[in-house]
This record gives C-alpha cells, structure tokens and sequence, in this order.
C-alpha cells in the first residue's frame, strides 16, 4: 500500500553498481544548511559572530569549540533503488528507493545521529 507521490532528487558522487532491476551504492551527503546559515546565537561558517555574545569570555573554551567554530564538512551516505518501471521516453523511474545518511550535526555543533 501506500500512496504514489514524485519527487525530483539529486545524488552527488553516487558510485551506483548493480543492474536496472536493483542497483545500490554511496554517496557524498552535502551539509543540511550552507556557510551563510546562523544559528539562534549569530553564528555562522561565513557570516556572523565569532561565540556566542553573551559569552566573550569563554569562546576559546574547549567545550565551546563545536559550536563556535561552524564547520560546513560533507558526509557519506548509501543507497538502493528497487526499480519496478521505467519510462525511456520520459526517463522517469519508479520503485522503491531507499536512503542512509548521517543527521544534521548543527555544522559540527555535535555528532550525527545515525
């Protein structure tokens, strides 16, 4: 069951082996938010303030590190596609597709949640 929904997705570096019945492989998961994003405090990779304003004095701490110090790092994920159709004409495919890769780490704040 279920309900047919299309969706338009991009993969980058995907090394997919395999055949058009079912192929599978992984990828490069790029950052939930880019360089320009700023957390609740004005942090950001490329913008914004260095630490949180309300401490100055502690921005150097180590426990503060991860989250001044935003960092825009990629990660891998894996793929499968079960294909059940394909339409040459249109190159639309369909079937199950499913998707592993690492949760947001808050550029870096904490660990991805896998």
């Amino acid at each position: 069951g279920g309900e047919y929904v299309p969706f338009l997705f991009t993969i980058k570096d995907f090394d997919g082996q395999g055949t058009l019945d079912s192929f599978s492989g992984d990828f490069t998961v790029p950052s939930y938010r880019g360089s320009t994003f700023m957390d609740p405090k004005g942090r950001g990779g490329a913008t914004g303030y260095d630490h949180a304003l309300a401490l100055p004095a502690r921005q150097d701490d180590d426990d503060m590190q991860r989250t001044n110090n935003k960092q825009i790092t990629p990660g891998r994920g894996s793929a499968v596609f079960s294909v059940a159709k394909a339409d040459i004409e249109t190159g639309e495919i369909a079937g199950v597709f499913e998707s592993i890769q690492p949760s947001d780490t808050e550029m870096g704040a904490h660990a991805p949640k896998d």
